[in-house]
């Protein structure tokens, strides 16, 4: 027989369940403390209210707002539809229930504001507009406006911003930089002083999992734009709303593109990276190109073993057995098991919503870390490679090897790809169709590429790029002797490229087509 029920069981409030926006079952709490009062009216005793969800109670909310003459309130209708009919029956008969159109009435926006905040969480693709429909029209007009203005989320210290920055100032844009972490209140008040006609956000930095911000800014009129430089799957894994759907998203990697769109997106354009400034530049302030002389006979590799966070990310996540044999021997053949060869192999598990993508990615990943530590011991067997990267590369390769601290990217970068005799490329299997900023800086900063062939090469000339790529550490060790045996070939080779990328393949080039982009694809 089951136990008898503790008394603390019996006191225990029983919580309502429902299936939140995704399909998962969350509680709704009942207490008064998940209320919060969003505005406080004009404090009259009696003056009407405005109740933004009810909560499994109405009794709980009911006896805060018995004062209160006239109650409007407006609730999900998803919600609802899964409240028990009793739930409807229990609100106060002079309650008046409301659509979104009647938030536009100032009667209803200047009441004394209660929402019930776990609504948020639970639906916020209904909630996270309404707030911002309501606060917005409580907001007065800007104080000033420039035309021509982008909010651009980033620190100063961020790799992209310096670009994005010049680039768009080029193109007659006024930058602001704004938090990359932006509270929704911090946003509202940002939108009182300005509305900028464009929100530039590079991996979803400055907007907040909820999708407050993205309403907050979508009701003031202005563009969102994201640009996924990283994996956009994986981005979403930290995104807890579908805001997404509505924004201009711009990839790096056209591979995800059409999945972008089968998911929901409603614009998704490719945007490539592209040179950085500093690296046109044939001196480096403040470092001396006999800095790095011993490179010249070296091949250079620079990068990270691994991205940062990995362990965290990817926590749970396996490759299973029967797969590890078959994509060794597919990568031993020259074969990319990147993230759209294991999407395969792994069934086409669900790219979003959950977590589930993320064992795509680990696959990739690991693969990734296991292909660049084979090439760069093929390559180092002459004792002639220098790695530049984080102390995980002496573990990857053997103790012989030269494994340098990691430089700044603005700082000696630029002079180490012009003094090495070759730099090695190697692109990220988690970007099926990817490219990485050495495709462009190195050829920008004067110095020769080497790179393993990605179906992202196919922007830049293909006549270049077939000089240049390999498949397998055995077609890169031919490169080289071609190279060797051909004096005038990394010359003329690297001027041709040089010139490819200054005409093409610039950041200011690149916010040129997000501008005409914008321009053509009204939301």
């Amino acid at each position: 027989m089951p136990d008898k029920p503790t008394d603390a069981q019996k006191t225990r409030p029983r919580r309502i369940q429902v299936l939140d926006q995704f399909g998962r079952r969350k509680s709704l709490p009942s207490d008064p403390e998940q209320y919060q009062t969003l505005h406080a009216g004009d404090g009259a005793a009696n003056s009407g209210a405005l109740l933004l969800g009810i909560g499994p109670d109405p009794s709980v909310v009911a006896d805060m707002l018995r004062e209160r003459g006239d109650v409007a309130y407006l609730e999900c209708p998803e919600l609802q539809r899964q409240m028990p009919s009793s739930h409807r029956a229990a609100l106060p008969a002079r309650w008046r229930p409301i659509t979104l159109q009647d938030l536009d009435a100032p009667d209803i926006i200047s009441r004394t504001t209660l929402f019930y905040g776990p609504g948020l969480t639970i639906f916020p693709d209904f909630w996270s507009p309404v707030l911002a429909r309501i606060a917005l029209r409580r907001l007065p007009p800007p104080t000033a406006q420039d035309t021509s203005v982008v909010w651009l989320p980033a620190s100063e210290q961020r790799l992209l911003a310096h670009e994005l920055s010049r680039a768009f100032t080029s193109q007659g844009v006024t930058v602001r930089l704004v938090p990359e972490s932006m509270s929704p209140r911090e946003t509202l008040g940002r939108l009182k002083e300005e509305r900028p006609d464009l929100f530039f956000s590079v991996n979803f930095q400055g907007l907040d999992p909820l999708g407050q911000n993205h309403a907050l800014l979508r009701h003031a009129g202005v563009r969102v734009c994201v640009w996924c430089v990283d994996n956009p799957f994986h981005l979403l894994t930290g995104l807890r709303s579908a805001y997404w759907k509505q924004c201009r998203l711009f990839v790096t990697d056209d591979w995800f593109i059409p999945r972008l769109l089968d998911h929901g997106a409603v614009q998704v354009f490719h945007l490539p990276l592209a040179a950085a400034e500093h690296f046109l530049h044939q001196e480096t302030p403040g470092q001396p190109a006999e800095g790095w002389s011993d490179l010249n006979r070296r091949m250079v590799f620079v990068g990270r073993s691994a991205f940062p966070g990995k362990e965290r990310f990817f926590a749970g996540c396996v490759i299973p057995e029967d797969l590890e044999s078959t994509a060794t021997a597919f990568m031993a053949q020259g074969g990319r098991p990147d993230f759209s060869w294991w999407w395969q192999q792994l069934r086409f598990p669900a790219l979003w919503p959950g977590h589930a993508v993320r064992q795509v990615g680990f696959a990739a990943e690991q693969y990734s870390r296991r292909r660049r530590a084979a090439y760069l011991q093929a390559a180092g067997r002459d004792g002639n490679l220098t790695v530049f990267g984080d102390p995980g590369w002496k573990d990857l390769l053997p103790d012989s090897s030269d494994v340098r601290p990691e430089v700044d990217y603005y700082g000696p970068l630029a002079q180490i790809y012009r003094q090495a005799r070759v730099t090695l490329n190697l692109t990220s299997l988690l970007l099926p169709n990817g490219l990485t900023q050495r495709n462009f800086d190195v050829w920008a900063a004067g110095g020769f590429l080497l790179t393993d062939r990605t179906p992202g090469l196919a922007i830049f000339d293909q006549k270049l790029a077939q000089e240049v790529d390999f498949t397998t550490p055995t077609s890169l060790q031919d490169l080289i002797r071609r190279l060797d045996n051909d004096s005038s070939l990394p010359d003329d080779l690297g001027r041709a490229w040089r010139d490819h990328i200054l005409k093409k393949h610039l950041y200011s080039q690149r916010i040129i087509v997000v501008l005409e982009t914008v321009q053509r694809n009204p939301p």
